[in-house]
């Protein structure tokens, strides 16, 4: 792997110009350098990360890696000799500090100052952080990178009772793999229900009983007021006054994107996201941005949107490669992710928020379910487990091309009945 890592040597480093320089150790990252050697760049290709360790899938963190069932070496991205054999540098812990787009440079926390050709903008999102008395506490974990896992893991096996304070679909994973390692767990979730972003009091109704089932307590409408402990955490004290004991908790509040090296850049940010047009490029000339970072349109849905997946990440990454290299390709995906609730697995297209009436194939607790989410009798997202490709796949084309059903929308119920009888376009 062609792998370097920064020195604070006595002199301010030499400045170097790279023709493609990515900012951000991620996925976006990984998949837009990996794009640009397939689709023939021959200059240089830099990835500059803030980590220590080279590009990994996030998704495994909350699972897998969290309990220790899945190898190390499977969440990376790519294998190490990939960089090398593509001649892509890998720049570990060279965290960015700030970006001149006049001079086309990028500075990096050592001092040095590096120019670019083309530059991508892919540093993701931070968690935000718990504001209350004693977030700082040993015992306290938010999770994002590799390392916090490792952490968390290692204090799982000193722990009997955890806390996780969210019931976000990233919180939800958490507190199943704390069941699996054999935890006594607690769900704080500031709102209602949980899994709120599925708009759907029916399925956030099963999770919570499911979870329940699983053996953890689920706490709704309550937030952590403050964390108590001598040497580490030994409470949560809620604002409705509830007293949880526990020795490890794992906070689970959101993300906000990971920006700030970008305050007083000619780069326009909305509400801390970069902001991109069409093509994934920014306000400033030769700069593109991809993933969790930025704030795009929609034409799907005929918004701005921004979304912290998986999937985002690959189709940005890829396709803003594509334009570094003076291509003009439009964003234009039906969103979708997926998560792992326990051993239940589920997919989300489109966006759940739109919909004003919601229609219901199969049976969840038969491991066969699709929910359908309309606005009027247009599908607007779908909510699925265990359900056929080609189903999913037709649910794609209506949501894209915003079909409306008409008298179908009254079969779609019907298990039995075909979605691709349903023309598309």
């Amino acid at each position: 792997m062609t792998e370097q890592r920064e020195s604070a040597g006595a002199d301010r480093p030499a400045s170097r110009h790279v023709d493609f320089l990515l900012v951000g150790g991620g996925l976006a990252s990984a998949v837009a350098a990996q794009t640009l050697r397939a689709e023939g760049a021959t200059g240089s290709i830099v990835i500059l990360s803030a980590e220590d360790v080279p590009p990994y899938h996030h998704p495994p963190l909350s699972k897998h890696l969290l309990t220790g069932t899945e190898g190390e070496a499977r969440i990376f991205v790519h294998p190490e000799s990939f960089y090398g054999e593509h001649r892509i540098e890998l720049a570990l812990g060279a965290r960015v500090v700030g970006v001149d787009t006049a001079k086309q440079t990028v500075t990096t926390a050592r001092g040095e100052e590096i120019g670019y050709g083309q530059l991508l903008i892919a540093t993701g999102a931070t968690p935000k952080p718990l504001t209350v008395p004693g977030a700082s506490l040993p015992g306290v974990f938010s999770l994002r990178r590799k390392t916090d896992a490792d952490a968390i893991r290692a204090a799982i096996t000193q722990a009997k009772h955890a806390v996780v304070l969210g019931g976000s679909f990233l919180g939800m994973e958490i507190a199943m793999s704390l069941l699996d390692a054999g935890l006594k767990v607690t769900i704080i979730e500031q709102g209602p229900v949980l899994l709120r972003h599925l708009e759907a009091p029916d399925l956030s109704s099963y999770f919570e009983r499911y979870a329940e089932g699983r053996g953890a307590t689920v706490i709704l409408n309550d937030t952590a007021a403050v964390l108590r402990g001598r040497e580490r955490v030994q409470e949560v004290e809620t604002a409705a006054g509830r007293h949880v004991a526990c020795d490890l908790v794992v906070v689970s509040i959101g993300v906000a994107p990971a920006t700030d090296f970008l305050a007083g850049s000619a780069i326009a940010l909305e509400g801390g996201y970069v902001v991109v047009d069409a093509l994934l490029r920014t306000s400033a000339p030769n700069v593109f941005a991809a993933g969790d970072v930025t704030t795009f349109y929609d034409p799907v849905f005929a918004r701005r949107r921004h979304i912290e997946h998986w999937d985002n990440a690959v189709k940005q990454g890829r396709l803003a490669a594509r334009n570094m290299m003076g291509r003009r390709l439009r964003y234009d995906e039906v969103s979708y992710f997926f998560c792992e609730v326990g051993d239940i697995g589920f997919n989300v297209l489109g966006a759940t928020e739109e919909a004003d009436a919601r229609v219901a194939r199969g049976a969840l607790d038969q491991g066969s379910f699709a929910l359908f989410y309309l606005k009027g009798d247009v599908p607007r997202a779908l909510f699925s487990v265990g359900r056929p490709a080609d189903e999913t796949r037709v649910a794609e084309g209506l949501i894209r091309y915003r079909v409306g059903l008409g008298d179908v929308k009254e079969r779609l119920h019907e298990d039995a009945f075909v979605l691709d009888r349903i023309p598309t376009q």
